[in-house]
């Protein structure tokens, strides 16, 4: 097996391991992902903009214990849970962003509720509210979205992920993030 191959079936083992309570499977698997968690909750960050003092490290800690605290015996692989894992950073991102939008409007922020993490701009909110519409009208291309954007998966483990075609993939992704772009921007337009 290759190193990947291998890290893929470790990975899932563990996955196995936790959804059967075995003692030390979260620990272990912690060990197996955190990095990847890492690199993937970095990219999220870059593309939030300049400016932003959101920490990589508490949004992977937090994402983590999100994940961790669902029911883990959904996750069949290691595309699966890393699905999860970007949709629990995709919440906590629009969760800072939403409560950086209400402290605007309240006036003061009680400090002992303050998030750790600073919250993102107003485009993950519109990017957010777009990706909801789009889910309630073409599910598998919000998805896609969520597996391509939130997780960095390539577009050969969303087909996997999803048991489509590639081409099916490339063009779900090709439509929704036109589909998303005419959203956010009109969004913009309005706001």
């Amino acid at each position: 097996m290759t190193g990947s191959g291998a890290k893929d079936a470790s990975v899932t083992e563990a996955l196995r391991a936790t959804s059967l309570g075995e003692l030390d499977a979260a620990d272990r698997l912690l060990g197996l992902v955190y990095q990847d968690l890492r690199r993937l909750a970095k990219s999220k960050m870059a593309r939030l903009g300049p400016g932003q003092t959101l920490q990589t490290t508490a949004l992977v800690h937090e994402a983590w214990m999100r994940v961790s605290k669902s029911d883990s015996s959904d996750w069949q692989n290691r595309a699966h849970f890393f699905g999860a894992a970007a949709r629990a950073m995709r919440n906590i991102l629009v969760d800072q962003a939403r409560r950086k939008r209400s402290s605007r409007f309240d006036g003061e922020i009680d400090e002992a509720i303050e998030p750790a993490i600073e919250p993102p701009t107003d485009n993950i909110l519109a990017l957010d509210e777009a990706l909801e519409d789009l889910e309630a009208i073409e599910s598998r291309k919000a998805q896609v979205v969520m597996l391509r954007f939130f997780a960095g998966l390539s577009m050969a483990a969303i087909a996997k992920v999803l048991d489509v075609s590639l081409s099916t993939v490339e063009n779900d992704w090709r439509f929704a993030r036109a589909w998303l772009q005419r959203r956010v921007e009109s969004a913009k337009g309005c706001g």
